[in-house]
């Protein structure tokens, strides 16, 4: 049986940085929620998630191989979107609309008498983007990494200190565990990466 746990490590010295990164993932996912809604009859498909998001990719990011998509929009919009961050943009906006989909013909279906209100169509919210490693997040040493930002009106690395207790935490009780890429999250005035780990 896999088990997965997840521990935050404060971000010091950093409160307004992260803002321009995560509002523009935000508006990311909410574009390819709309992408993703005109499709979905196609999209829902198609077996298997990473099918869907190269399928999703094909119709709004202009390639070699495919250099004119259905939706250009979004490559003009988010001008050097990091490959990655895109694919998790697109995976959150089919969870999302899947969900939405799902809650509308339970919806439908449902007895009128005690029916609830429709589901609201499906928006970006509170997600926040992963930091895939290598490309978005990469370590220096124990106690400082990099991570890929939004920041000077490009994509670029900028070096952040992380809280030395929480680091000591993670390196004294998860050695045994495998870590995964973290997600950067705000938490009052506060700024995180919340690490999950895999254990079996």
């Amino acid at each position: 049986m896999k088990i997965f746990s997840s521990y935050s490590v404060k971000i010091k010295h950093y409160n307004h940085i992260f803002k321009d990164t995560v509002a523009i993932y935000r508006s990311a996912v909410d574009y390819l929620i709309g992408v993703c809604m005109e499709e979905w009859d196609t999209v829902s498909g198609i077996q298997g998630n990473l099918l869907r998001q190269q399928y999703m990719e094909c119709l709004c990011h202009a390639t070699a191989d495919n250099p004119d998509p259905k939706y250009t929009g979004f490559d003009r919009r988010f001008y050097k979107f990091p490959s990655y961050l895109r694919r998790s943009a697109i995976s959150e906006a089919i969870g999302k609309v899947s969900s939405y989909k799902s809650n509308l013909v339970n919806c439908e279906i449902s007895d009128t008498g005690i029916r609830g209100q429709r589901p609201s169509f499906p928006k970006a919210g509170y997600v926040y983007p992963c930091m895939y490693r290598s490309v978005m997040f990469r370590t220096v040493d124990k106690y400082t990494a990099q991570v890929k930002v939004y920041i000077r009106n490009t994509w670029d690395w900028i070096t952040i200190r992380l809280r030395i207790s929480d680091m000591d935490y993670i390196h004294k009780h998860c050695n045994d565990r495998k870590m995964c890429a973290p997600t950067l999250k705000k938490r009052g005035k506060e700024w995180f990466l919340d690490f999950p780990f895999e254990e079996e």
